[in-house]
């Protein structure tokens, strides 16, 4: 009897479900990406032998190596908050574009009456501003970066009261040790001086504790 042949065909595979599942991905990734702002000051820190990591959650002062002050707040709802407060201060009133702008902003150096001008530029124009740092007075007088520090202070308090009373009224595990550190970052040549006294500006401040962010050199061999 005469054997039958099974018609021979070439196995194909549908690839439409999964090139539109990578444009839905990339779509994705495109929509929901945050892009970091260039910033205006870049400093070369001192090296140490801690291995402690940066604090997802810090209010930093960075100082370059001409004693100039910049501040960042890397908490985006204390950051908004921090920005009308010291606004009130100086008897200020940004609409909430303004403060939308400052909160996306990334590292800032200039005194506050020249901020709003600052925010009213696009992203290439503001790269193209020369930022001369935070004033700060070296006389014991509260200076701009003073406020800045102390109503940080303030309001990284009030939001790690109000995230401990909200996760125990949901009976949520709380993690106490998610709140806003302080920080400065100098330049490895800024004058001991200036950062002496943006030091005292956090003790005025009534910050009591901060970290100072180094460079990351390899512990000597032992011998």
């Amino acid at each position: 009897m005469p054997k039958i042949k099974m018609p021979q065909q070439t196995p194909s595979l549908d690839m439409t479900p999964m090139v539109d599942l990578a444009f839905l991905l990339v779509t994705f990734f495109m929509l929901t990406a945050s892009f970091r702002m260039q910033e205006p000051v870049v400093v070369d820190p001192p090296t140490s032998t801690t291995i402690r990591e940066i604090p997802k959650q810090v209010f930093l002062i960075t100082v370059n190596s001409e004693g100039q002050a910049f501040i960042d707040i890397t908490h985006a709802a204390v950051k908004a908050k921090v920005f009308r407060s010291v606004c009130k201060q100086y008897d200020i009133k940004p609409t909430d574009e303004e403060v939308l702008k400052f909160t996306g902003a990334g590292s800032i150096g200039m005194s506050i009456e020249n901020l709003r001008q600052y925010l009213s530029l696009d992203g290439n124009e503001r790269t193209k501003v020369k930022q001369n740092g935070i004033p700060y007075d070296t006389t014991g007088k509260k200076g701009q970066l003073y406020w800045w520090a102390y109503y940080a202070r303030l309001e990284a308090h009030k939001d790690f009261k109000q995230r401990e009373e909200e996760a125990k009224n949901r009976k949520l595990d709380f993690d106490k040790d998610n709140y806003i550190q302080f920080a400065v970052k100098a330049d490895a040549n800024a004058k001991y001086d200036v950062v002496k006294h943006v030091i005292q500006v956090f003790r005025d401040a009534k910050v009591k504790q901060f970290q100072m962010i180094t460079g990351l050199e390899s512990k000597p061999k032992d011998k």
